[in-house]
């Protein structure tokens, strides 16, 4: 977690399929990444062990 915004910096595989990307509406300024279901283990949220987002 980035510490001073409070976002969350994610590393991942980017999505270059483009008839996955044309279901997307994504802004110039952002990218789409796969992130594996195993790794959401590592967020409290998705636990319960953390605030509401």
């Amino acid at each position: 977690m980035d510490d001073e915004t409070g976002n969350y910096i994610l590393q991942g595989w980017r999505v270059e399929d483009a008839e996955r990307l044309a279901q997307m509406n994504i802004p110039d300024h952002e990218t789409v990444i796969e992130f594996p279901r195993r790794m959401m283990q590592f967020f409290p949220e998705v636990n319960g062990d953390g605030a509401d987002v």
